[in-house]
């Protein structure tokens, strides 16, 4: 992905205040789906971004590179039949991470998406240096994505075109609390790929005329935006990365509202953390929002 002119600015011009906020940002997103922080070597190649010290590019090339791979075009893009999205013979996902030996991209799952993630974090960083700008639409939430996600994926920025709802398996969040190591996985079944642009089209003119509403105080504001987030994670737009392109829509959509956060409260082993978590997958269990609700009030200014 080619980095605009000037993005993220001179090293010598970043505070060290900034540079922890473009981090704290980034690492938050990653909590959100229980990823670590990374080694030392991903560690101070981030800082490096975050400092206008090397560009993005640059930091992607080289985290590819230390797996033997470069960022290229996979054989056999998405097409039609039951591996659409995998690499033939596997469960990994067909990525950009190619080498000669790999023609489909890695095809080890662990090894994927360790470097999917350290990618998508140098990304995020890039995003919290320089935002998408937009009307914080569908389109708004599709080009997010393809900012995080389009070194990694062909279809980064295109929702879903599976003919049938997919399943993933998450910890049972109706029976046990937020953080409960020993709560057993579930079965948590989002959108056939067929419906996703009709039920996009609902939410997102919600969150338009939410946007337009002075009648609700707070409260109310945060009650509706707590549905409609329930909404969104269930309908699940994109095959990978809807947690984190969602994480980063909603920071720009509640600051828009008057209501900004500090992401820093998500970042690993914090309570909020595991709240919004637990509030995700009892809203797509349930379709209750309270815990959504209670999580969005903490995590808000007043």
């Amino acid at each position: 992905m080619a980095t605009e002119p000037g993005l993220l600015g001179g090293a010598d011009l970043v505070s060290e205040e900034e540079i922890q906020r473009r981090v704290d940002f980034a690492d938050a997103a990653l909590a959100l789906v229980r990823c670590d922080a990374g080694d030392l070597r991903h560690r101070v190649l981030v800082r490096k971004v975050a400092s206008g010290g090397i560009s993005a590019d640059e930091a992607v090339a080289i985290t590819a590179a230390r797996v033997g791979a470069s960022i290229g075009d996979p054989e056999l893009t998405v097409g039609s039949g039951d591996d659409e999205y995998e690499i033939p013979g596997s469960s990994t996902l067909r990525n950009r991470l190619v080498s000669p030996s790999h023609p489909y991209g890695i095809d080890d799952s662990d090894e994927f998406r360790r470097i999917e993630r350290e990618i998508s974090r140098i990304r995020l960083v890039e995003l919290a240096a320089e935002p998408v700008r937009g009307h914080l639409d569908y389109d708004h939430m599709k080009h997010i994505h393809r900012r995080i996600f389009g070194d990694v994926f062909l279809w980064a920025g295109r929702e879903r075109v599976d003919p049938s709802s997919i399943v993933r398996f998450a910890p049972d969040a109706v029976h046990f609390e937020p953080g409960d190591n020993t709560a057993p996985p579930m079965k948590y079944r989002y959108f056939a790929g067929s419906d996703i642009a009709e039920a996009c089209s609902v939410v997102y003119a919600q969150l338009h005329e939410l946007r337009a509403r002075k009648d609700l105080g707070r409260a109310g504001i945060l009650d509706l935006m707590a549905e409609l987030a329930g909404e969104i994670q269930t309908i699940h737009a994109f095959r990978d990365g809807n947690s984190r392109t969602v994480y980063v829509f909603a920071l720009q959509f509640f600051e828009e509202i008057g209501y900004p956060a500090d992401p820093s409260q998500f970042l690993k082993n914090s309570e909020l953390r595991d709240r919004m978590i637990h509030a995700r997958f009892q809203n797509h269990a349930t379709g209750r929002h309270e815990a959504y609700f209670r999580t969005f009030d903490a995590l808000l200014a007043t």
